[in-house]
């Protein structure tokens, strides 16, 4: 689905990424692990063509690595990003219709929306309620139904976690991969808590100082003596 080769982000002499190739599978979710400045959202504005990148980038066999952001989002690529940027004041109705903005067909989006708040029930509770009114998980969780309005074939996600109460990254987590599996969606997953994010994903890869450091299969990393020391409490 998505393959990365040699890739190198620059910001003037800083090298944010360094040589990076990633090949992430339809359907899989992939986990990119590492501490803060490690490069992780450099990576998914690179794919989605936010960041300045050298290098190859394939999506669903298409070279994008010249396209620009709106062209990869044509294709199908979605970013959630950290800290939700939800409007606020606007309902969650017209942040949900907001992930429909590119689509015509009336009858599928309104297919598609009921589809979403079966999904995630507390939508249609709090469909006509302003998005700040939402918890931080529920904030997370439309969020997230708002990118899936556009009908992505990837999610980028950027540190969903983060802000969030225990219970509500539990949630989180929980509607991440049911949402993968019945979908069949490929998701590129930046995430801090390593643990929760290894729990759910098929492949994971560690970033440090931009650099890819160790891939394998989530379960084999979850049990690596190195990962486990420093990402995983030990």
């Amino acid at each position: 689905m998505l393959e990365l080769s040699d890739v190198h982000v620059n910001f003037g002499h800083v090298q944010a990424l360094r040589s990076v190739s990633i090949k992430v599978p339809e359907g899989c979710i992939f986990a990119v692990l590492g501490a803060n400045g490690a490069g992780k959202t450099t990576l998914l504005r690179a794919v989605l063509g936010l960041n300045k990148a050298k290098g190859g980038i394939r999506f669903a066999g298409v070279d994008i690595a010249s396209f620009p952001t709106f062209e990869r989002v044509r294709l199908g690529i979605a970013l959630v990003p950290e800290g939700r940027r939800l409007f606020p004041e606007f309902t969650v109705e017209e942040n949900l219709r907001i992930g429909t903005i590119s689509r015509n067909n009336r009858a599928e989006i309104t297919n598609d929306i009921a589809e979403i708040c079966e999904i995630f029930p507390f939508l249609k509770e709090r469909y006509r309620q302003q998005a700040y009114t939402l918890s931080g998980g529920e904030g997370q969780m439309l969020a997230i139904a708002r990118a899936l309005l556009s009908r992505p074939k990837m999610l980028l996600l950027d540190e969903p976690s983060a802000g969030l109460m225990p219970i509500a990254v539990a949630e989180t987590f929980h509607y991440i991969a049911q949402i993968s599996k019945k979908k069949g969606l490929t998701v590129l997953l930046v995430e801090q808590n390593a643990a929760k994010a290894l729990s759910i994903a098929d492949r994971a890869g560690v970033l440090e100082l931009g650099r890819l450091v160790f891939e394998d299969e989530a379960a084999a990393v979850m049990v690596d003596d190195r990962i486990k020391e420093a990402y995983l409490g030990g």
